[in-house]
This record gives C-alpha cells, sequence and structure tokens, in this order.
C-alpha cells in the first residue's frame, strides 16, 4: 500500500537533504570569502603601488638640493677672502733656508668656510719668467680641510724652502738655483697673494 496519509518521509530523505543545504553553506561561504580577499587585496595593491613614487619624490631630490644650496652659501666668495705672502727675512745667506709664510683672511663681515687643505695650497718660487719651484710639483696624500672664518679672521701655513729647484710631476732637477732675487706667491685654491720678494745670497 502507498503512503498517502502525510507520514514520515524515510530517513534516507532527510539525510540527503542535510547533505544539500551544508554543501550549498559551505559554497556559500567560500565566495563570501574569496570576495573579502579579492577587494582587499585590490585596496592594498592599490595602497602600495602609489604610496611607494610618492614617498621617494618627496624625501630625496629636495633634501639634496637644499643641502647643496646651503654648503655652497656658507663658502667664502672670491670677494671676500684675502690671501698674503711673506718671507720671515728678505735676505737668506747662503745655506740659510727661506721661511715662506701664507696668510689668508676672511675680509668680509660674515662668517664663511674656505678650503685651506693641502691640496689648496701653493708655495710658488719664480725668478723673472722662470719658475723655480712650488709645492705642487711633489705634493703627496694631499687633503682637503674646511675651515669656518669668523669675520676678519686670519690663519697662516709656513713652509721650509730647500733652496732647490722642482719640476711638474716631481721630475728630477739637475741645476739649483744660485744668488739672486727671487719672488714668492702664496696661493689657496682660486685666490692668490700678490708676489713678495727676496734674496738669496
Amino acid at each position: 500500500m502507498s503512503n498517502t496519509s502525510g507520514g514520515k518521509l524515510p530517513a534516507s530523505v532527510y539525510r540527503r537533504r542535510r547533505i544539500t543545504v551544508a554543501v550549498i553553506a559551505v559554497v556559500l561561504v567560500g565566495l563570501i570569502i574569496w570576495g573579502v580577499i579579492a577587494i582587499a587585496g585590490l585596496f592594498s595593491s592599490d595602497q602600495e603601488g602609489s604610496a611607494a613614487p610618492q614617498a621617494t619624490a618627496q624625501t630625496s631630490a629636495p633634501a639634496e638640493s637644499t643641502q647643496s644650496e646651503e654648503d655652497a652659501a656658507k663658502k667664502c666668495k672670491s670677494d671676500e677672502v684675502e690671501v698674503t705672502a711673506t718671507t720671515d727675512a728678505k735676505s737668506y745667506a747662503t745655506g740659510k733656508e727661506p721661511v715662506l709664510i701664507l696668510t689668508v683672511e676672511n675680509t668680509s663681515k660674515r662668517e664663511c668656510d674656505i678650503n685651506v687643505g693641502t691640496n689648496k695650497q701653493e708655495f710658488l718660487i719664480s725668478s723673472g719668467s722662470d719658475r723655480v719651484f712650488s709645492t705642487v710639483d711633489c705634493l703627496q696624500d694631499g687633503e682637503d680641510v674646511s675651515l669656518t672664518f669668523a669675520a676678519g679672521q686670519k690663519e697662516n701655513a709656513r713652509f721650509t724652502w730647500n733652496r732647490e729647484r722642482s719640476a711638474p710631476g716631481c721630475k728630477a732637477v739637475s741645476v739649483q738655483p744660485g744668488p739672486g732675487t727671487y719672488k714668492f706667491t702664496a696661493a689657496i685654491g682660486e685666490f692668490e697673494s700678490k708676489p713678495v720678494s727676496f734674496t738669496l745670497e
């Protein structure tokens, strides 16, 4: 006989229904999770892609440009520096070595920087058109030294000349200076003194 009076369905039917509902629920949850992850990924990739170039553009070039401008402003200008050449005597007896004195002064009314390192110093001796000696000819391990000069500040450097010639590239020179009048010119980079005369006996 068939069941037409609304009796209970077999247990297998309920089991199939529960399985179907469970599968649909799992699929829906999976779709929701995938959608959330996809949307979050789009937002994070947009933010990362746009933030990095902005940080680089804002922090690199302007800072470097500002620093270089500040350094340039601190340097003494050509009309703010005076270099003077002097010697410790006017005449030197045979065997006496002249002491050459380079003096650099900040003649401005402001504080500024001057590179006074050995890379920039030159003690030059000449006789007429004859270039007799220069400290740059045999310079080794020179260095840059930037000093801050107050307004009106003076500093000096001394060099004792052994009364020998030199040549560019530190080439050997056989002929040595004899008695006579010589001129000493001092320089610090682009800043050059007027020549001062002295005599070797």
